[in-house]
């Protein structure tokens, strides 16, 4: 009895192992590298530059591309807001803003290393956002964050084509 419940034990163990092993994973084939040699917002605003560089970059990095900015460097990424408009639709009780609509207007631009144009677009977005009430700059905040959700998707699907 003692000997199968050593060898019952033994299994157990050695199962665990083989399960715990590490495995070879696929290597993924990375696309390009870009740069993002900036984002050109109207206004000074560092909220709107620091979300628009979390989704431009993470758009980049989802299509399978990779970012550096080195001499292995061949695309150059420019985003230009045209326009950006927020509008307060809704109070709450408390008189802070919680409805908002957020319009932008927005062109990307994709240079080589020679500087030639390789990809072009202008985007344009509006969204509302209804918050919860809290307090008016994390509502601003959070309803900047959910258009730049959008872009990303945009951005994400011209660099994957």
């Amino acid at each position: 009895m003692e000997r199968i419940r050593v060898l019952v034990l033994l299994f157990l163990v050695a199962f665990f192992i083989v399960g715990c092993t590490l495995k070879k994973r696929p290597t993924e084939k990375v696309g390009h590298i870009y740069c993002i040699k900036n984002i050109d917002i109207p206004k000074s605003e560092a909220t709107a530059l620091d979300i628009f560089n979390r989704y431009i970059s993470d758009a980049v990095l989802m299509a399978g591309n990779r970012i550096e900015c080195s001499e292995r460097t061949r695309r150059f990424l420019s985003v230009k807001i045209k326009k950006i408009s927020f509008d307060e639709l809704g109070y709450s009780s408390a008189q802070r803003a919680t409805i908002y609509k957020i319009f932008i207007n927005l062109s990307i631009d994709v240079e080589n290393i020679n500087g030639d144009n390789i990809l072009s677009k202008n985007i344009r977005e509006t969204i509302q956002y209804v918050g919860t009430g809290l307090r008016a700059d994390f509502e601003r905040r959070y309803a900047l964050e959910e258009l730049a959700k959008l872009i990303e998707i945009r951005i994400y699907s011209l660099l994957k084509e």
